[in-house]
């Protein structure tokens, strides 16, 4: 049996409301993190909050009662329900059968690697707002990347999120996003990681060389290297 590809997301600062109350199962390593975000929710002053959040107004105090909520009960929803931003929009995992939820992984800033369908609750937390948290999850994502199934790796994150996984050896492919002057396009790329992840999810391929053959809305493929992850980046091209 062939092994499903998987994917690797960002997760999205926009977040659906809702889901079902419950509590958190949680790991030592997401414990402290969601300590961490508590304490700063009940200790910070407004504006380290601010800082922290890069919200304001009525934003910030929606944060903040995000974050004091996780002392007990909160609303749940699978990751995929939870995070909306652009990439999630475009990668419309409602379209998806249930098990191609499975395959995809999401480096949320509270909770670690998060499984498409596992449990989220609405929270906001910048990988900077708690000194530590990113070194925090350096260190422990190792355990949990180690505990990946098998299967060909697609590695679509931005630099700030990609840098989280320095030292992982395992090989993964990753994609990397022009104009069609050549220009790198970075604002809009996460619509199209979306898309990426999409293709590869719903015709389950995740060879490189089968992926090249598919067909997005608006782009084009056009070649192939060696990365520095051992495995392959395509690029691709945006037409429109």
């Amino acid at each position: 049996m062939t092994a499903v590809p998987l994917i690797l997301l960002a997760p999205s600062e926009e977040k659906a409301s809702g889901g079902v109350p419950g509590r958190l199962m949680e790991t030592p390593a997401q414990r402290w993190a969601r300590e961490q975000l508590v304490a700063l929710a009940k200790q910070g002053s407004p504006e380290a909050l601010r800082k922290a959040f890069d919200v304001k107004d009525l934003a910030l105090d929606k944060a903040r009662s995000e974050a004091l909520a996780l002392s007990g009960r909160v609303p749940l929803l699978p990751a995929l329900s939870r995070y909306a931003g652009v990439a999630f929009q475009a990668l419309a995992a409602a379209s998806l059968p249930p098990a191609a939820w499975t395959q995809v992984y999401i480096l949320s800033n509270l909770r670690g690697l998060v499984r498409g369908d596992e449990a989220v609750p609405p929270y906001k937390l910048k990988l900077g707002a708690i000194p530590g948290l990113k070194a925090h999850w350096r260190k422990a994502l190792r355990t949990q990347l180690a505990a990946l199934p098998e299967g060909p790796v697609w590695e679509l994150l931005p630099g700030d999120a990609a840098d989280l996984l320095k030292g992982w050896a395992r090989p993964r492919h990753t994609v990397e996003i022009f104009d069609a002057q050549g220009r790198a396009i970075s604002h809009f790329s996460k619509l199209y990681r979306g898309l990426v992840a999409h293709w590869i999810l719903k015709h389950q391929q995740g060879d490189p060389r089968r992926v090249l053959k598919g067909r997005l809305p608006g782009c084009q493929w056009a070649g192939v290297a060696e990365n520095d992850r051992g495995g392959l980046c395509l690029r691709l091209v945006v037409e429109r």
